[in-house]
């Protein structure tokens, strides 16, 4: 079987910067902080997406974001295609602002079996299917998906495991996490932006896993909560290789103005933790 690639060249600063011809990027923004990287990926998104009051982030983070230009101008430049959600966070100025500027508002609050970043996702899997485009050529970028309350994190890593089709990337709070699908995955990190510190989690439960091109690598070794985790690992290679037998969450510390002293460091070393 053909080896999954996970690239994260979507981060670098050229427009045209997702790696393969034919890419696309779509962007999500949820109501926690916005990293720093927020309006060069919403820029270069063909697809963008705020899920309930990731449109109050929007609106009042991105203005400061791009300082010098009065705020409404920014607003008015970076809209959202669309608003969706339960809406019991967007505020009645934010949705005023934005139904002023054309972009429609879709309540979804009679469905209270998914979260809002899930119906956001649902609808790129729509956008993507209208436009016949193949999901592998998606990579969907979920903003403000990591930390404040741990419950909303939980969910959203649980969110991972619920579509192992997709290029699906969570970031937030100076962190990057997305899923390494069973099977064979050669993972391609922006070391410009990225890391150098990184973990390989079973969050699904128990995995033999093999792993080349970290500092501690691992062979055909049991992981599991409760036992062997790799956390506070370092890239060293390129390409970072791996085998499991289970869905493992693959994370990595941002290197921007935000988060330089959030998690750019870790005291301790290898695969347990510091």
């Amino acid at each position: 079987m053909e080896a999954r690639v996970l690239d994260s060249r979507f981060l670098g600063e050229r427009p045209d910067a997702l790696g393969v011809e034919g890419q696309q990027l779509a962007v999500i923004l949820l109501n926690w902080t916005l990293p720093d990287l927020t309006p060069l990926l919403w820029s270069k998104a063909t697809l963008r997406l705020c899920a309930d009051g990731g449109a109050n982030r929007l609106y009042d983070e991105l203005p400061r974001m791009l300082p010098g230009r009065p705020a409404d101008a920014v607003r008015a430049q970076y809209l959202p295609h669309i608003i969706k959600g339960d809406m019991d966070s967007l505020r009645p100025d934010v949705a005023d602002f934005y139904r002023r500027h054309g972009v429609p508002i879709e309540d979804l609050s009679a469905d209270q079996d998914s979260t809002d970043l899930q119906k956001c996702i649902e609808f790129a899997r729509q956008q993507a299917e209208e436009q016949q485009l193949h999901l592998q050529q998606l990579t969907l970028v979920a903003l403000g998906a990591l930390g404040g309350r741990l419950d909303h994190t939980l969910s959203n890593l649980s969110t991972l495991y619920m579509h192992p089709d997709m290029n699906l990337v969570l970031l937030g709070d100076g962190n990057l996490a997305r899923l390494v699908p069973a099977g064979r995955t050669v993972i391609r990190p922006d070391k410009r932006v990225e890391g150098p510190h990184c973990g390989l989690v079973p969050c699904a439960g128990g995995a033999v896993t093999t792993i080349s091109g970290l500092r501690w690598n691992l062979h055909n070794a049991p992981m599991a909560f409760g036992g062997l985790v790799s956390t506070s690992n370092i890239m060293e290679a390129d390409e970072i290789h791996v085998e499991s037998d289970v869905g493992l969450v693959w994370t990595t510390c941002l290197r921007s103005s935000s988060s330089s002293n959030k998690g750019g460091s870790s005291e301790g070393g290898g695969t347990d933790g510091g």
